[in-house]
């Protein structure tokens, strides 16, 4: 049977060139195919090191590259082969046969550099393009950076990506780890050229002092001058640095597409918009207004999880990436990393963890963009990495690849939360002021609570949107936005805002007020178009009763530390109380989906056919968990569509855990059932209504 795409999404694979077979006559094209058992919408090479570019010669005579391009850090080999010793040659016979065979090349690129442990790198004999960071550290390729004589390193990357790109007959080129996005810029580089950059772009000043240092790079001055501009001109900082991003894309974007080719970046690191502006200095947005095609967001929890040393397991945080980003960005296409496995970085989640892997596959397809019409979030995976995987191993993640992205929405059902651009503008110097929670951040810890959003609307498409609605900073948004809250009317909406905001102003009737007592900066959320249970009430006041330890800022909030890391839990926040948080998530599940309850952590959306799809989640890695769900209306039948478990629902009148079967065709009124949830896992259920 003839290979074929995915149906109901786009799924490219990053990949180390060990994954192809250089000594086959087509370079081991058809032996990859064949174990994939798919044709991907395109592999990219994890060529590595930028000398890919940097060293390219062009095709008049064959050379072999370098051992770290033909391997991630130049590893002696993965599962399946040592390393081969690739020519450009042979890499354009890849490419080509790749073309041919429906898929297709990219040349995958990360900023680092290795201190010519494999090979002499052109970086060496340009030292002032090298990336600071504080303490006097040097590495790794800083694109912004300008040569000894002035022009600009941005400007020769370009035109050498252009030519190897043809040369080589690529779809276009991917800009992942230290190269975009950079690094965290609070510890990164305030150079004399990039803080001279700074000044010319915005006509500031800095105090004499900190000017007399410029041409001085050593730690102590570098960091001096770093303390300053980030005390002083945090933002300003911040915005030159976005603005940085858009003039090398909207250089490097044109010239690609002039010849042809399309432009990837990885853009963040595992962080939601605001973070990836805040830490990374990087405004995903005007990127891809700018030109870029691609973002492969990396929402990888679980590889991050278990790769790093005794760090958190960030599933929520991570997830809540998806939504929050689709309705942030505009332009282009997003897809998302998925942690497969690594040979270079050694971990494997389809065998050391593949509960929690593929919990992950289910949870980040499902996330929607609401509107005129439901979107997904999210267009396909970034397989990382697909090299050295067995066919038995590729049948395994393809089946359950096609599980993730055949949901058919028309609607979600679950909280939905609104995006406002004008809020997201504010947040820069809001967060710096007060360190006030960011959206993303209501999100993932309404997650963490229990009550999981489905999703985004954006503010302009709220007019289309029916359901419950979550409002982050109504005190934020745009004086247009507020008026169409104050006046929605479609559901029940939760609203959050700072203290001391005055409701009514606003012809606000609350239901419901909750006030974070606790906090010295207290956040207080308002409940509209809805009541809540007698129970409900007193379970939020219990809640809101208790302190929970957790410490207020003293001082100024903008003189805190911040993290120099975005795979922990990176931004510091004011003090927001576990049990407000949990008070909050409480009044969701009383007012949040009229359709159903359920004793488990879940999302809900309505297929085009009808039918409701669940997502059970076990937030138990270690034991299986059984969900009982109640439906409000009566049930014809229902489907289990994830791989597990293989029996189906048991209709029960209340959850027992027990072993009993009861899968009578002839009752009438099967409201609730129960059913197993794999350790860590997902279950996805298709809820088929009785009609």
């Amino acid at each position: 049977m003839a290979l074929e795409k995915s149906k109901n999404g786009q799924v490219f694979i990053w990949m180390q060139l060990l994954g192809f077979n250089r000594d086959d006559p087509d370079r081991g094209v058809e032996r990859f195919l064949n174990q994939t058992g798919f044709i991907p919408d395109g592999a990219c090479a994890l060529l590595f090191h930028p000398d890919f570019v940097n060293q390219h010669r062009g095709m008049e005579t064959e050379y072999t590259l370098p051992p770290d391009n033909c391997a991630y850090y130049g590893i002696p080999r993965n599962a399946e082969r040592e390393r081969q010793p690739w020519t450009n040659y042979d890499l354009r016979t890849l490419s080509r046969n790749l073309n041919t065979a429906g898929s297709g090349l990219w040349a995958g690129i990360m900023g680092s550099s290795l201190n010519n442990a494999f090979h002499q790198e052109w970086i060496s004999d340009h030292p002032e393009l090298y990336k600071h960071r504080r303490g006097g550290g040097r590495g790794g390729h800083d694109i912004f950076k300008r040569f000894v004589d002035g022009t600009y390193y941005e400007d020769y990357f370009i035109d050498q990506l252009c030519k190897a790109l043809v040369d080589y007959d690529m779809k276009g080129v991917h800009l992942a780890d230290g190269f975009c996005p950079r690094g965290n810029i609070v510890n990164g580089d305030f150079s004399t050229d990039l803080t001279e950059q700074f000044l010319d772009a915005t006509g500031l000043t800095l105090p004499d002092g900190i000017m007399a240092g410029l041409g001085d790079d050593s730690a102590e001055v570098e960091d001096a001058r770093a303390d300053w501009i980030w005390k002083a001109l945090r933002s300003e900082w911040i915005e030159f640095q976005c603005d940085r991003w858009v003039r090398f894309f909207q250089k490097l974007c044109k010239r690609v597409h002039e010849v042809g080719r399309q432009v990837m970046i990885l853009g963040m690191y595992c962080t939601d918009p605001f973070e990836t502006k805040y830490c990374l200095g990087m405004d995903l947005a005007r990127v891809m207004a700018a030109g870029v095609d691609y973002i492969t967001e990396n929402i990888l929890p679980t590889s991050v999880y278990v790769a790093g040393n005794d760090r958190p397991y960030y599933f929520h945080r991570y997830m809540g990436i998806a939504p929050t980003t689709a309705a942030h960005v505009r332009d282009g296409h997003l897809i998302s990393m998925l942690g497969v496995q690594d040979a270079s970085e050694e971990w494997d989640m389809m065998h050391h963890q593949p509960c929690l892997h593929e919990r992950d596959m289910y949870t980040m397809m499902a996330y929607r963009l609401e509107g005129a019409a439901s979107t997904r979030a999210l267009e396909g995976f970034f397989l990382c990495l697909g090299d050295g995987i067995k066919r038995s191993d590729w049948d395994w993640e393809h089946k359950r690849l096609e599980i993730a992205m055949s949901a058919d929405v028309e609607k979600t059902l679950s909280p939905v939360m609104l995006w406002s651009d004008a809020a997201y503008q504010k947040m820069l110097s809001e967060y710096i002021r007060t360190r006030r929670w960011t959206p993303f951040k209501l999100f993932y810890e309404l997650s963490k609570a229990g009550m999981m959003p489905g999703g985004c609307v954006r503010g302009e498409d709220l007019g289309a949107f029916s359901g419950t609605l979550i409002v982050p900073d109504f005190d934020m948004l745009s004086e247009k936005e507020q008026k169409m809250v104050a006046a929605y009317d479609r559901g029940a909406v939760l609203v959050t805002v700072k203290a001391g905001f005055d409701a009514a102003a606003w012809g606000l009737k609350p239901t419901l007020t909750l006030i974070d007592r606790w906090s010295d900066r207290p956040l207080t959320a308002y409940l509209l178009n809805a009541e809540v249970t007698d129970e409900t009430r007193a379970k939020v006041e219990t809640l809101l009763a208790s302190d929970d330890g957790t410490p207020n800022i003293t001082g100024d909030p903008a003189d805190l530390t911040d993290h120099a890391y975005t795979l922990n839990d990176t931004l510091v926040f004011s003090k927001v109380t576990t049990g407000f948080r949990d008070a909050m998530a409480a009044v969701l599940a009383d007012v949040g989906t009229a359709l159903l309850t359920c004793d488990k952590p879940y999302l809900a959306y309505r297929l085009k056919n009808g039918n409701t799809r669940l997502y059970l989640f076990n937030d138990n890695k270690e034991h299986y968990r059984r969900a009982f769900v109640t439906m409000r209306e009566p049930v014809e039948d229902t489907l289990v569509v994830s791989s597990f478990p293989i029996l189906p629902v048991r209709y029960k009148e209340s959850a027992s855990g027990g072993l009993t079967h009861i899968y009578n065709k002839t009752i009438l009124e099967r409201q609730s059932f129960e059913v197993k949830l794999q350790p860590g896992g997902v279950t996805i259920l298709d809820v088929i209504p009785k009609r």
